[in-house]
């Protein structure tokens, strides 16, 4: 009997000491396991914290950005890099053409349309800056719409449109432009809206006032075709006076009377 005692307290004991061993590799397990997913919650954590502190854009060095007067009509934020904008070699004679007033728009409803000729996407840039940074009105446009296109040295055409919230007039000035079939040139067209819609009408307005603009500046001619591109539409610049990179043009007011 006292064997049979002895033997099964040794039983007991062998028994512990195995689940004892046990139970501690496995809370040791379980223990890192939580511990590396603790950790892994924290830097999400931590990452979550990083992006809402840093919510608001964060003014970057070398950008100048601009910020549309409001936000109601879908105009986006636009960032320039500075060593493009201020760098003389971009420098582009911009012309303007004159205030066009579509008829039945309402008080203030206005039209301008302003041409350039550009060679590269920093052309591009440099214009819109000019437009947006020196000219008080043109930045308080209701939108301000381009398209442009243009022949890089290996011979690859580059063209390509923004709306700036009016949906679908871009397409209609990169339509004007490989129509006439003009090369090196943008063309933007600033819209102040007068309060009355003018509905379907104001895209022909839109391409009717780029038109003239692209015609005056001598890129193309009254029959519709090229007017010698942008070599004559420079020649054309010159002999207006310019301020702040933009040539007023000497058309004449049209559309309704003010």
């Amino acid at each position: 009997m006292e064997v049979a005692i002895v033997w099964a307290e040794h039983c007991r004991a062998a028994l512990e000491e195995y689940f004892e061993e046990d139970g501690d590799g496995d809370d040791n397990n379980d223990y890192d396991s939580n511990n590396n997913n603790n950790n892994n919650y924290k830097e999400e954590d931590d990452a979550k914290t990083n992006i809402n502190d840093n919510n608001e854009p964060e003014k970057e060095e070398g950008v100048q950005t601009f910020i549309p007067p409001t936000s109601k009509f879908n105009q986006p934020i636009r960032n320039f890099p500075t060593s493009i904008i201020e760098d003389n070699s971009n420098h582009r004679s911009i012309y303007k053409g004159p205030p066009f007033y579509p008829p039945k728009g309402g008080q203030g409803e206005t039209m301008i349309a302003h041409v350039a000729s550009v060679t590269c996407y920093e052309h591009v840039q440099y214009v819109l800056a000019t437009l947006l940074f020196h000219d008080k009105k043109v930045a308080k446009a209701t939108h301000n719409m381009f398209a442009y296109t243009f022949i890089k040295e290996d011979g690859t055409k580059v063209s390509d449109n923004d709306d700036d919230g009016e949906k679908g007039s871009g397409s209609k000035l990169a339509a004007l432009l490989d129509m006439t079939k003009v090369e090196n040139v943008i063309v933007i067209v600033s819209r102040w809206y007068g309060g009355i819609h003018l509905g379907s009408a104001r895209f022909k307005w839109i391409a009717t006032v780029a038109r003239d603009a692209l015609e005056e500046a001598g890129y193309i001619t009254s029959s519709g075709g090229s007017g010698g591109g942008s070599a004559a539409a420079d020649a054309s610049l010159d002999s207006n006076e310019e301020k702040n990179g933009i040539v007023k043009g000497g058309g004449k007011r049209k559309g309704r009377k003010h």
